[in-house]
């Protein structure tokens, strides 16, 4: 378990994450969808010619996340002139799959481990097996696809609890250490009329990755769960009938009061808000947030607490790879594209990636950078590698995780039991790997 699905850990030192971050830029979703960056035939690649090569990078992320990357390649692949394309998140999927289905699209493709198995299942995406050598399987399992890889591992990314270390200390409340533990810290601070968990749920992350990580602790970690995510994907199994004693339990949550209806109307920038200002304990995110936490309130002391399950242990993180670098196999500059991710797959290209997220790790071997003081609660966590995400391991169906965060919104709501909260993901599983 600890190797196909748990560790992300090249040492116990570990900092930022790429997975957030969507922020502005000056291309738009119409811009990129008539962009289509490669060109199909048999031209040769310009590499060979000594000219300059113009190559197109997608990613659902804005430059400023990756500007530091972009000026190492400038001087470490000289003749290649990258043009950085943003699309945002929730077009970027629909976007990519046209241009590729035509034939076309951007030359180097960030993907997420759900699209890349898809497009590579038809013929997209180049094949990177000798650059994934250098890489630890923990990053390129969820990329392989029938013993080839399609993209290579970024910084990882994980998601825990940021907490108030102030408001704690002040109120004698002690870290919990279970799940037990946890909803009576929330109780104790609703007692001193003080919002436990500010949450954005708005957005159907949340309760997503909230309740994931329980049954991550409770079921997908244990000897008995820790096949579930291949037999989901080959559809040998349901989450009705599996997962519903532990999301029982997890539902705690809902009826003690921490989530509230009410939080339906709050988005996620909110909520960071009434976090950074005070106005809550805790706040369930990633080290890309911490940067806009501390602009709103410098004098803040934070920290990060795993979440945890029924028993007593280290924790647990939501995380895992978060962005692969994926060549286009139409790229008429695939010899480029190539060169590029040989760059990025040096120590130097990782720690120009991580610069400017400076939270998650590196899935090169021997390449590891240290931990920001935010996260030493989590220390032990990281270093006993409890840090996964369940739906990199739905394969094709990984898009379903959506699917699953928005019919917990509707089980919160009261809409809907938590069976056909379940059966309702499940359906969409289904469809996804019927295609």
């Amino acid at each position: 378990m600890k190797k196909k699905v748990l560790s992300m850990l090249l040492t116990a030192a570990m900092a930022m994450s790429l997975l957030a971050g969507c922020g502005g830029s000056t291309d738009t979703a119409a811009d990129a969808a008539t962009d289509t960056g490669a060109e199909t035939g048999a031209e040769e690649d310009s590499s060979t010619s000594g000219e300059k090569v113009t190559l197109r990078m997608s990613y659902w992320n804005s430059e400023d996340t990756v500007q530091a990357l972009l000026d190492y390649l400038a001087q470490a692949v000289p003749h290649v002139e990258i043009e950085y394309q943003f699309i945002d998140n929730s077009n970027y999927d629909t976007i990519i799959d046209t241009q590729l289905s035509a034939g076309e699209g951007p030359d180097i493709i960030c993907e997420s481990p759900g699209s890349t198995l898809r497009h590579a299942r038809l013929g997209y995406l180049a094949e990177v097996n000798e650059l994934a050598a250098k890489y630890s399987d923990a990053g390129t399992s969820v990329y392989s696809l029938e013993g080839n890889t399609y993209a290579l591992p970024g910084i990882s990314w994980f998601e825990g609890i940021y907490y108030n270390k102030a408001l704690f200390e002040e109120n004698g409340i002690e870290l919990p250490r279970t799940f037990d533990e946890y909803i009576e810290v929330c109780k104790k601070f609703q007692d001193l009329g003080i919002t436990p968990l500010a949450a954005g749920l708005k957005s159907w992350e949340p309760m997503l990755k909230n309740s994931m990580a329980f049954v991550t602790a409770e079921y997908l970690s244990t000897e008995e769960g820790k096949s579930f995510g291949e037999k989901y994907r080959n559809g040998e199994i349901t989450m009705d009938g599996t997962w519903n004693t532990y999301l029982e339990k997890w539902s705690q949550m809902i009826t003690e009061g921490i989530y509230t209806t009410d939080m339906t109307g709050i988005d996620h920038a909110q909520a960071l808000e009434q976090f950074a200002t005070g106005g809550a304990a805790m706040f369930c995110s990633g080290p890309w947030d911490y940067e806009a936490i501390m602009e709103k309130n410098p004098d803040l002391q934070i920290d990060m607490m795993p979440f945890n399950g029924t028993k007593e242990s280290a924790g647990w993180l939501i995380g895992g790879p978060g962005c692969g670098f994926a060549v286009n196999e139409a790229s008429a500059n695939k010899e480029a594209a190539m060169e590029v991710l040989a760059a990025i797959s040096t120590y130097e290209g990782q720690a120009a990636l991580w610069e400017n997220n400076q939270g998650g790790s590196s899935y090169l071997e021997g390449a590891s950078f240290d931990l920001p003081e935010a996260y030493t609660s989590v220390s032990e966590t990281l270093a006993a590698g409890n840090v996964y995400c369940p739906w990199n391991e739905w394969g094709v169906a990984a898009s379903a995780h959506e699917t699953y965060g928005t019919e917990f919104q509707n089980y919160l709501l009261g809409s809907q039991d938590l069976a056909v909260t379940l059966q309702n993901v499940d359906a969409a599983v289904a469809e996804l790997l019927s295609k």
